[in-house]
């Protein structure tokens, strides 16, 4: 199968990069597994997988996936085609002697789906493993380090609903519209450097060293008897937004995943039906290719990502996407093994 590869935002020294492991809607066909996608990071955890649908595994060796990286794993809620997968992805992880660090983060009773089958099946963990339940209720973390304990190991308060904060990014997440209990995340990068004008180090004289790193930070220095101010002198550029990418989960359409998302480079949303079967989109709980596109809008998002497609468009997807860019030009029809890159 081939690779797809579409260029988002071009001005970024770092890769981000979003690859497309599942995007069928509650039952697997021919060339679609359930949902899980995965961002691949050049700094900080190597890799955020959104969702873990069956045989998930399967996906990562075809995408060419490392299974011993540091690896954050999210998962928005408990209906089966969304976590059936992680299971076998922590046998996986132990068959193959895994060492990296692992999180997990869900909703409550994580700790309990994944405690059960270490008691029934011997589900092992012999890497460094830590689950984090949300407690949306009480606006707390609960943290559990390892699969042998029944009894988190801390409590922590959310705040302004950031679950997860990394050296260059944070994650955040909000309670969404579904049939059952169900998150949706954003990935938001931290702001990143300004630009840097060597010709105006160069002007001061301030040789090609390891000082330069330290002026592209942002930091101060002293020079020739003088403090240095990079971005006073021209140096570096003001600090730039960093990028966002916000996973829907399985939702109607609905405010709270609207002002999470807002200004998001990326919205990955289910769209499970086209838009003559939004009586069962409601019914359900789930959105049409209209409502994701509506949302993008709203959103202010820069590209929209249709995927969680119902097995009834196997044979023709095309619909979905014709239906989506009369609303949201800027969309795209998920496809296993698609590759976006975001520079």
């Amino acid at each position: 199968m081939n690779f797809l590869t579409c260029e988002i935002k071009p001005n970024s020294m770092m890769s981000l990069e979003v690859v497309v492991l599942g995007s069928s809607a509650a039952i697997p066909v021919k060339d679609r597994n359930l949902p899980s996608i995965a961002l691949i990071l050049d700094n900080g955890p190597d890799m955020i997988l959104f969702d873990c649908g069956e045989d998930v595994q399967r996906r990562f060796i075809e995408a060419g996936l490392k299974f011993n990286r540091p690896m954050t794993i999210l998962i928005s809620h408990f209906h089966g085609d969304h976590v059936n997968g992680l299971p076998g992805l922590l046998f996986r992880f132990n068959l193959t002697d895994r060492t990296a660090p692992l999180t997990i983060i869900g909703p409550r009773n994580l700790f309990l789906y994944l405690f059960l089958h270490r008691l029934t099946v011997g589900l092992r963990a012999q890497y460094p493993i830590t689950i984090i339940e949300i407690d949306h209720d009480n606006k707390k973390k609960l943290i559990y380090e390892g699969l042998d304990s029944e009894f988190p190991i801390d409590e922590i308060e959310i705040k302004e609903n950031t679950i997860l904060e990394a050296k260059n990014h944070v994650i955040k997440y909000t309670l969404v519209e579904h049939s059952i209990l169900t998150f949706g995340y954003s990935f938001v990068e931290k702001p990143r450097n300004g630009k840097f004008f060597p010709e105006k180090a160069l002007e001061l004289g301030i040789p090609r060293n390891s000082i330069w790193k330290r002026l592209h930070e942002g930091k101060k220095i002293e020079f020739n008897d003088r403090v240095i101010d990079p971005e006073k002198e021209g140096i570096v550029g003001p600090k730039r937004p960093g990028r966002k990418i916000t996973y829907s989960g399985d939702t109607a359409p609905c405010g709270s995943l609207i002002e999470l998302g807002e200004g998001s480079d990326l919205l990955i949303h289910e769209a499970t039906y086209t838009k003559e079967l939004a009586h069962i989109a409601k019914e359900k709980k789930h959105s049409t290719t209209v409502d994701a596109a509506t949302v993008a809008i709203k959103m202010n998002a820069k590209k929209l990502l249709l995927t969680h497609i119902s097995s009834r468009y196997q044979d023709d997807p095309s619909v979905l996407l014709d239906e989506a860019k009369e609303v949201f030009p800027n969309s795209l029809l998920a496809r296993d093994l698609m590759r976006i890159e975001i520079k």
